[in-house]
């Protein structure tokens, strides 16, 4: 069962020397109106598979948004 929606919550991350911090928590519409930034990680839009710390790249996210 997917339940992946273009209003599920995600939370956008930058890589950094010193590792991966948090900047925020948004819908994949938010995330997706932020720069595109290499350095961005998106938590996946799947809850389950979030919690599991699965990331996808910008391009992975828009793929969710446009299918859902």
């Amino acid at each position: 069962m997917n339940i992946t929606r273009p209003e599920s919550i995600i939370e956008v991350s930058i890589d950094s020397a010193t590792g991966r911090r948090a900047l925020g928590i948004m819908s994949m519409r938010q995330a997706l109106d932020l720069p595109d930034l290499v350095k961005f990680t998106y938590t996946h839009p799947d809850p389950r598979k979030a919690a599991a710390g699965i990331v996808v790249s910008r391009e992975e996210l828009k793929r969710f948004l446009t299918c859902h």
